[in-house]
């Protein structure tokens, strides 16, 4: 396949089949100018100071040749003319790969209305629906016009009915209604008559019975002679004014509650566990597409595949290990299967749960390189978390660790590289990454040891989470798309799953949205994350931050991202942080960032400031460090 720019942009947005898609890699793979194109055209698409294409001048381009190119409607000598003008103007360049990226997130041709459609070539007349002064004078003079104006897209207000259909159900229904209650009143009402005509009626069948059965009457029988009294002794007769009380049967001990064991799913040949049950959405990495696709329940999960849970989303896997739970925003790789226990999990991120089982299990989880080999005995539940946490200042990411819950009732054997111990619990154990444990003291056990959240706010809040969705439409356009919803739940977790699929890109335009606060403050939250992982998701980050802003802007904002240590905090810096604050700095988000430094390093809330609004604020701050009312909070 020949590499064009077309065909390069097509393998940028991940349009083309896995064939082309190795074909194209390995070109651009063995040519530095193609590489240097690749580069460019992630560089234009993300300036924020470059514009459209003008309509004069050496730059100025037609948006239906941009629309004919994408097309492939142009002949081979207008391809080439126009290529050479994208490469050589960096306007023209972003607005071709913009507009491609654009429509390979719709995923399909947009739907638009008939009426809309309609209503818009109604509103634009242009020179060619001019009509001579002779023909619109014909045309006034002729009562019949030749064809019907176009009604304007306003809604039509509901026709009256008759009062029969407005009104008829309601009268029905409270009849019906009035019906049973009358019912329902005469059937508990007493019928001395009928109770007493059913007396004699029973009475005479008994009659009628007995005389059946003995004709002759009998005579009565004799009274027996009455026995002379006896004279209680004093015992028997305390034992008839009080009886003996009997002893209360002591109350048998309640056994023990065993949480419900799972039932297991079988798993399907040649894969290592089984997708049990999905709680939302779980997605697997492909790697032939590149990029992150849904899979379902009873599918089958084999050796080296990635899985993510979105938030608010959870999964339980089934497999010869037993069922292990994903918690919302987990990744894990299934490793390669050791016989007779199973696969080893790669917990990258997040938070795992193993549940009771009804016989002893083996798991294997890895972090870091390190491997935790767990000897489970039946009926206890084991939780797995390994998070990165940010901290202010930290320029360098702690060192990654798995905190090891073990829930009440059960001991459970623990083995690493460099230790053997058993856990008795209710306790934890932080593993770090050498393979040493390290009690942890005072341990409550989380919340999510008892199993995933299942209350009405979490269902509610997946539910409006998971109606942005569709199975037809790639996960990542849906995503991009719920970034912008108008629920600040769904824009955060939304911004929160970009972080997760690994695409540091999509969240610094984010940063810069104007006038969206809370989609701001989610990017910086994911960003930060992500610089606390460390490793290749640190380096991602800083060569996306460099790419998008340059080395100077990139590092700026990098180093606020970061934040200032409390050793960091002197009047220099400070100072710094309050010029960043005003209207002269051109981003938002750094604006936004300076304003989180500055309040965290002063411990001030106060006055208000706006980063969309920054004039009233700034000179707020302004006058505080002017009056020498600006300085380090004392170090906590």
């Amino acid at each position: 396949m020949r590499l064009t720019l077309r065909t390069l942009l097509a393998w940028l947005d991940d349009k083309l089949p896995p064939a082309q898609v190795r074909e194209i890699g390995k070109q651009v793979t063995v040519s530095p100018l193609a590489q240097e194109l690749v580069q460019r055209i992630h560089r234009v698409t993300r300036q924020r100071r470059l514009t459209i294409p003008p309509r004069t001048g050496d730059e100025a381009t037609d948006a239906n040749l941009v629309a004919s190119y994408l097309d492939n409607d142009l002949n081979a000598e207008q391809v080439a003319d126009y290529e050479k003008k994208c490469l050589a103007s960096d306007v023209n360049l972003a607005e071709v790969a913009s507009v491609h990226q654009i429509l390979s997130l719709l995923g399909q041709k947009v739907h638009v209305p008939h009426q809309a459609k309609a209503r818009m070539y109604g509103l634009v007349k242009g020179r060619e629906a001019r009509r001579p002064a002779a023909e619109a004078a014909a045309a006034a003079v002729d009562p019949e016009p030749a064809s019907q104006s176009v009604v304007p897209w306003v809604v039509q207000p509901p026709a009256r009915r008759v009062w029969l259909e407005r009104f008829g159900p309601l009268a029905i229904s409270l009849g019906v209604l009035a019906l049973l209650v009358w019912s329902a009143y005469e059937s508990l009402k007493p019928d001395s008559g009928r109770g007493a005509a059913l007396v004699a009626a029973v009475s005479s069948k008994v009659g009628d019975a007995t005389s059946a059965v003995d004709p002759v009457e009998a005579p009565p029988p004799a009274e027996p002679a009455p026995e002379p009294p006896v004279a209680p002794t004093p015992a028997v007769a305390a034992a008839a004014v009080e009886p003996e009380a009997e002893p209360e049967p002591e109350p048998e001990p309640e056994p023990a509650k065993v949480a419900p064991t799972p039932e297991p799913v079988a798993v399907p040949a040649g894969a290592a566990v089984v997708v049990a049950k999905l709680e939302g959405m779980l997605l697997r990495f492909d790697p032939e597409l590149n990029e992150w696709v849904r899979i379902h329940e009873k599918d089958g999960v084999h050796s080296s595949d990635r899985l993510m849970t979105p938030p608010t989303c959870s999964a339980r896997l089934d497999g010869p290990a037993g069922a292990l739970n994903l918690l919302p925003e987990t990744e894990i790789r299934v490793a390669d299967d050791v016989p007779g226990d199973g696969p080893t999990v790669d917990l990258v991120r997040g938070r795992l749960l193993a549940e009771p089982s009804s016989a002893p299990r083996t798991s294997r989880v890895s972090f870091s390189g390190a491997v935790v080999e767990m000897q489970r005995p039946a009926d206890l539940s084991v939780g797995l978390e390994s998070v990165p946490a940010w901290t202010y200042g930290a320029a360098a990411p702690a060192a990654p660790e798995l905190t090891v819950y073990v829930g009440p009732g059960g001991e459970l054997p623990l083995k690493t590289v460099q230790a053997t111990e058993t856990v008795k619990g209710p306790a934890a154990v932080r593993v770090d990454a050498s393979g040493a444990t390290t009690p942890v003291a005072d341990a409550a056990a989380p919340d999510w040891l008892s199993g995933p959240d299942s209350s009405a706010e979490s269902s509610a809040r997946r539910g409006r989470f998971m109606e942005k969705f569709s199975e037809d439409r790639p996960v990542l356009a849906d995503v991009v798309a719920a970034t912008e919803d108008p629920d600040p739940d769904v824009k955060a977790e939304a911004v929160a799953m970009l972080r997760g699929l690994g695409d540091v890109s999509f969240l610094t335009p984010i940063m810069e949205r104007a006038e969206d606060p809370a989609a701001r403050r989610a990017a910086i939250a994911a960003i930060r994350e992500e610089l606390a992982s460390g490793g290749a998701a640190a380096r991602r980050t800083w060569e996306q931050l460099e790419l998008d802003l340059g080395a100077a802007d990139g590092a700026r904002l990098g180093k606020l991202l970061i934040g200032f240590s409390a050793q960091e905090a002197t009047p220099a810096v400070i100072e710094d942080l309050v010029a960043a604050l005003s209207v002269d700095e051109p981003s938002v988000g750094l604006r936004e960032l300076a304003f989180d430094n500055l309040r965290r390093l002063t411990g001030r809330d106060a006055p208000e400031y706006d980063p969309d609004k920054p004039e009233p604020g700034h000179a707020a701050w302004r006058k505080l460090w002017e009056e020498g009312a600006l300085k380090p909070a004392p170090v906590k």
